[in-house]
C-alpha cells in the first residue's frame, strides 16, 4: 500500500492547447465532507499524481484494511496507536518529504496545509454534521450503519483529530480556515442518504472546485470574483495572491 497513485494524462482545454500547473495541492475536510472523492476528481483533472494521507498511516500501523471501511472496526485501535504522537510525527515527516519532492500532486490530508513549506495551494471542503452523517450512510450501506451510529463515529473520529492538531500544531480543526486559499461548501448538496443523491452532490460542486482551484493557481481574481458571485452557496472563500 503506498498511499499514491501516478498521474493520467496532461489536461487540455478546448482548443487542444496542454495546461500545465505544477504546484501541489492539500485538500481537507472534517471526516465524509468528499475529500477524498473530490481529491481524486481533482487530480484526475488536472493531470495531478493523488496521495492518501490515510494510507500511508495504515501502512505505518501495519493495516491492511481498505481505508474506506477501517474506521468502522479498528477507530479505537488506530486512535490508541496515535495517543503517543510518534505515528503522526512519521506520517506528517514523510508527507513534507513527499511534498518538497514532488509536483503536480494532490495530497489527501490535514496537516499539511498547516505544516507544508514552498509553494501549495489550500483547500478545505466545508460540510455540516448532518449531510455528512448522510454521506457516511451512503458509502457504509453494505455494513447497515444507523444514522446514530454513524454521527457518533462522526464525532469521535473528529474530537480525536481535533485534539491531537490542537495538541501538535496549535490550530484548531473545527474552526480554523485562515490558512486556506480556497473553501468550498457542500452542507447542501447531498440531502438525502442516497446514492444518487451522492452523486448529484460530486457532480454539482466538482466543476465549481475546478475552476476556483484554476483561479488560485492562475491569480485570477477577474474569474474568482465572478465565481463567487454565480455560486454564492457553494463557495466562502477564494483568496488569490500574486506569489505563486
Amino acid at each position: 500500500m503506498s498511499g499514491t497513485q501516478p498521474p493520467p494524462d496532461e489536461p487540455r482545454d478546448a482548443k487542444g492547447l496542454t495546461i500545465v500547473y505544477t504546484t501541489n495541492i492539500a485538500l481537507a475536510g472534517l471526516t465524509a465532507a468528499g475529500k477524498t472523492t473530490h481529491a481524486r476528481r481533482l487530480a484526475a483533472e488536472l493531470g495531478y499524481r493523488y496521495v492518501s494521507a490515510t494510507d500511508i498511516l495504515l501502512e505505518i500501523l501495519g493495516i491492511d484494511d481498505a481505508s474506506e471501511t477501517v474506521w468502522l472496526r479498528r477507530l479505537s485501535e488506530i486512535n490508541a496507536a496515535r495517543r503517543d504522537g510518534s505515528i503522526d510525527g512519521e506520517l506528517e515527516e514523510r508527507l513534507l518529504s513527499m511534498n518538497r519532492a514532488c509536483q503536480r500532486t494532490v495530497f489527501d490530508t490535514w496537516a499539511l496545509a498547516w505544516i507544508g513549506d514552498g509553494p501549495l495551494v489550500r483547500i478545505w471542503i466545508e460540510s455540516d454534521l448532518e449531510s455528512r452523517v448522510r454521506k457516511c450512510l451512503v458509502s457504509q450501506r453494505g455494513s447497515r450503519t444507523s444514522p446514530e451510529d454513524a454521527r457518533a463515529l462522526l464525532n469521535e473520529k473528529d474530537l480525536f483529530n481535533r485534539w491531537t492538531f490542537q495538541e501538535r500544531h496549535g490550530y484548531d480543526l473545527f474552526l480554523d480556515r485562515q490558512r486556506y486559499d480556497l473553501v468550498v461548501n457542500n452542507s447542501h448538496l447531498i440531502p438525502q442518504s442516497t446514492n444518487s443523491a451522492a452523486r448529484t452532490g460530486v457532480e454539482t460542486l466538482a466543476p465549481i472546485l475546478n475552476a476556483a482551484t484554476a483561479c488560485v493557481m492562475d491569480s485570477d481574481s477577474a474569474n474568482a470574483e465572478a465565481l463567487l458571485h454565480r455560486h454564492p452557496q457553494e463557495l466562502r472563500r477564494i483568496t488569490v495572491s500574486n506569489d505563486r
